[in-house]
């Protein structure tokens, strides 16, 4: 009971001094993430953390990371292809301790068509480039939490696109793969 007692003032402490949350936000959103935060912090299992983990336990190409929840419990999820062993590779780590909680892998090969993920994923194979080369870009601020990251290849421009979450709200970042330059992102 201490412990979530203390959790609990973390969660309002962290609330009050970032300042007020976006109400576009639900209710429970706002303490979840908030408590997510700060067990981040707590733990040191940041997201660049948990890329460079599996970039150096397993082989293959990151296309993309979620700080994903399941059942109130938040996880990163980092998905790599290797295509030299033909697998897509799904890693789910704790950000409480950093281990490893599940690892599902799955073939890559289709019938039909290659998959728009393995092309972009070809293509950054070729490049010195890496999820964790964008995230430096945006010069992520102690105060925003990241949320989403994903390789995308449209009109012909390699890219990663960011979501970041803090109090101001969420936020979309573009990091262009062959200049590393931040892509202007409007608002509709």
């Amino acid at each position: 009971m201490k412990r979530l007692n203390s959790l609990t003032a973390i969660t309002l402490a962290t609330l009050l001094t970032a300042g007020t949350i976006s109400a576009s936000w639900a209710g429970s959103d706002k303490q979840e993430l908030a408590l997510t935060k700060s067990i981040i912090e707590k733990s040191g299992v940041t997201a660049q953390q948990s890329i460079k983990k599996v970039q150096q336990d397993y082989k293959g190409i990151i296309y993309s990371y979620e700080l994903e929840d399941e059942d109130d419990i938040y996880y990163h999820e980092i998905k790599l292809i290797d295509i030299e062993a033909d697998k897509k590779i799904k890693v789910t780590i704790s950000i409480q301790d950093g281990t490893v909680v599940n690892e599902e892998k799955s073939r890559l090969f289709s019938w039909f068509s290659e998959d728009d993920r393995i092309v972009t994923a070809r293509k950054l194979a070729t490049m010195d480039y890496s999820m964790l080369n964008a995230i430096d870009a945006i010069n992520l601020d102690k105060n925003s939490l990241l949320t989403e990251i994903e390789i995308e290849d449209k009109q012909g421009v390699l890219f990663f696109e960011l979501e970041t979450i803090s109090a101001e709200g969420k936020k979309e970042w573009l990091v262009d793969v062959n200049n590393n330059q931040l892509i202007p992102v409007f608002k509709k």
